[in-house]
């Protein structure tokens, strides 16, 4: 007596039951087939193009390229120049995108703070002036989990996000609590407890010695 097979009203004709799981044998999708041969033909080609024959440059060699590429606009950065940056509303947006890519995650989408602290106030961990912010930047603090983006963006990259993070300090965005040393509007810090700068510590010594002199004098 021939077995008489199952029919399952979505996959067709059942070959196999285990344990109520059944299996039917059909073709696959022809796009599906051709996706995969597809993919396996590209990997020959790619393995001839780059390694075989190192005709193409791998995205590596590419990439240091582009570092030597970026090495070479490479400019003088002066106060001046990094303290005239939020003027410039193209490479504040353009560093605006940037952030949002690669800075986010850490500092918030507006610069709130989140696992990294808030851009927004006027207290900053590792200086709140121009080009602190723009060494930070660069330079990254590998200790606090700040890698430097100098490499990886370059100095045009870094500076737009440097204009970004210009733009939006002192803003106070609601979000992380301040942490680190008060930085006042004129890229000058002040302590956090918002006493008098290290000038005016100095004149208020040299006051209390003129007051001592006058003192003897009388």
């Amino acid at each position: 007596m021939a077995d008489v097979k199952q029919k399952d009203p979505i996959q067709g004709d059942i070959l196999h039951e285990y344990d109520g799981i059944l299996e039917a044998d059909n073709l696959l999708p022809r796009w599906w087939l051709a996706t995969f041969y597809g993919t396996i033909v590209f990997s020959g080609f790619y393995w001839f193009y780059y390694e075989a024959f190192d005709i193409g440059k791998s995205p590596a060699e590419q990439y240091a390229a582009w570092l030597e590429e970026e090495s070479k606009k490479n400019i003088a950065v002066t106060d001046e120049m990094l303290i005239a940056l939020p003027s410039d509303s193209t490479r504040v947006e353009k560093g605006r995108a940037v952030f949002s890519a690669n800075c986010a995650a850490c500092h918030g989408r507006e610069g709130e703070g989140n696992i990294g602290p808030n851009l927004t106030d006027n207290a900053w961990l590792h200086g709140g002036r121009a080009r602190d912010i723009y060494r930070t930047i660069s330079e990254g603090v590998v200790t606090a989990g700040m890698p430097p983006w100098g490499q990886t963006l370059g100095q045009q990259g870094v500076l737009d996000v440097t204009a970004f993070v210009l733009s939006i300090r002192n803003t106070n965005k609601p979000g992380k609590p301040p942490q680190g040393q008060i930085v006042d509007d004129q890229d000058n810090p002040i302590t956090p407890s918002g006493s008098s700068t290290e000038g005016e510590q100095h004149s208020s010594g040299a006051d209390k010695t003129n007051d001592k002199t006058d003192s003897n004098h009388g």
